[in-house]
């Protein structure tokens, strides 16, 4: 089922729920909140913590130092209650790119200065993140987020003066109008933050030849695939880096090891690591682009945004049995979808929910599971938990539920129940 389109009026209404439970934030402020929550980070708790907007921020809305991934986030947010009409001013997106140049620059003098007049929770932000980028080699990523425009231009400019800094690893992102979209869209849809980037090594040993690997373009419906092998342990290895993110698009969670199946998988790797190959239906991944690249020796596709949309078992039992999964080949389809932020989303979620159902039949779907990522059946979710109950709207094990959740204690209550009541 293909979700309805969204609006400034549905992205609005989703900026005053977040009013309503912080209402001294301003709605500039709002605005940054919801997207480091949707974009960056799980924690609405840290994600509050890292809006900085104030009159002498040096234009940060938001630092946020992510210490598990090395990475310093820096945001500019620019609210307006219309659409992609307002036109953002060279001067504010070229003076935001100009900060990652304070904190790169070796001159401590230069920084003292630059921070002198900021305001006391900017300063003790910037300084911890300088430390991080100069003593601890952490990447940094800037967004300048509008629901206005930016033109092609200043964004180039604004992107080259970025990239002249003496920061090793730098991000600089205008994030307009129509993508912020895509990403509110996603949001609501479950994927929320999404993964940004992961790195798939295609499957090299003494045992095992691969001439090729298999590529696919259909110029018709715009998606091109790709067909390959990877190792068990670095299949395995995708979950350890993403997490339960990286199944946000999946129509049940883990099953735990005691489903037919999965005991399956185990017993093979077990008995038989070098025929899991032949017996396992494997992994397909879902992306908004992949690049194929070679780094020291190694094949490497590159993809931005995944989503497992299928093979979550096969994965997670991998990742609980690390030592086994080594010995054992698992089949990898990639499938880019490039979605055109110009054009109506009917055809993508049409696209997903097809293959999302079409591929997951290894274990036995019920009609329910189809529904689970359902946008009613996430805003129930997310509604339900205030009220302190867990909804659990995917087939999956408390114990998952309970680590997705949190430490609080909820009350749960299964979508099945919930429909009966």
């Amino acid at each position: 089922m293909s979700a309805p389109p969204v609006s400034i009026e549905d992205f609005n209404a989703a900026l005053k729920e977040i009013g309503e439970r912080y209402s001294k934030l301003k709605i500039d402020d709002q605005f940054v909140l919801w997207f480091l929550r949707a974009f960056i980070t799980e924690s609405e708790e840290t994600a509050l913590h890292a809006v900085s907007g104030g009159a002498r921020d040096k234009g940060i809305d938001a630092l946020l130092i992510d210490d598990d991934f090395k990475t310093v986030f820096i945001v500019q947010g620019k609210y307006h209650s219309t659409l992609g009409e307002k036109s953002e001013k060279r001067a504010d997106v070229i003076s935001f790119a100009e900060v990652i140049h304070q904190l790169a620059d070796p001159d401590e003098k230069t920084f003292s200065e630059y921070v002198e007049s900021v305001e006391p929770l900017v300063k003790k932000q910037l300084k911890l993140a300088r430390e991080r980028i100069h003593k601890r080699d952490y990447q940094v990523k800037m967004y300048f987020v509008t629901l206005g425009k930016v033109s092609e231009g200043i964004q180039k400019d604004a992107d080259t003066l970025a990239m002249k800094s003496d920061s090793k690893d730098l991000n600089f992102e205008v994030i307009h109008a129509r993508r912020l979209m895509l990403i509110f869209k996603d949001y609501l849809d479950g994927v929320a933050p999404p993964i940004p980037t992961l790195d798939l090594e295609m499957e090299a040993s003494p045992s095992v030849t691969v001439n090729s690997v298999s590529q696919r373009y259909d110029g018709g419906n715009n998606i091109e695939s790709w067909v390959f092998s990877m190792s068990g342990d670095k299949v395995a290895g995708l979950y350890t880096l993403a997490g339960i993110r990286l199944f946000a698009r999946n129509i049940r969670g883990f099953l735990g090891e005691s489903t037919a199946i999965n005991k399956g998988m185990i017993a093979t790797l077990k008995t038989e690591p070098d025929r899991f190959f032949y017996y396992n239906n494997g992994i397909t991944l879902l992306c908004d682009e992949a690049i194929k690249k070679s780094h020291k020796g190694r094949d490497i596709l590159h993809v931005s945004n995944p989503q497992v949309i299928n093979g979550q078992q096969t994965t997670r039992t991998l990742a609980n049995n690390i030592d086994l999964a080594r010995k054992a080949s698992v089949l990898v389809k990639v499938i880019q979808v490039t979605r055109d932020e110009t054009k109506p989303q009917h055809q993508f979620d049409s696209l997903v929910s097809r293959i999302v159902a079409g591929t997951n039949w290894q274990n036995s779907i019920r009609p329910s599971d189809l529904m689970a990522n359902d946008r009613i059946q996430i805003e129930l979710e997310r509604s339900l938990r205030k009220l302190g109950y867990g909804y659990l709207r995917k087939r999956q094990k408390k114990s998952e539920a309970r680590a997705i959740f949190g430490a609080k204690h909820y009350r749960w209550i299964k979508k099945e129940e919930f429909a009966q009541i």
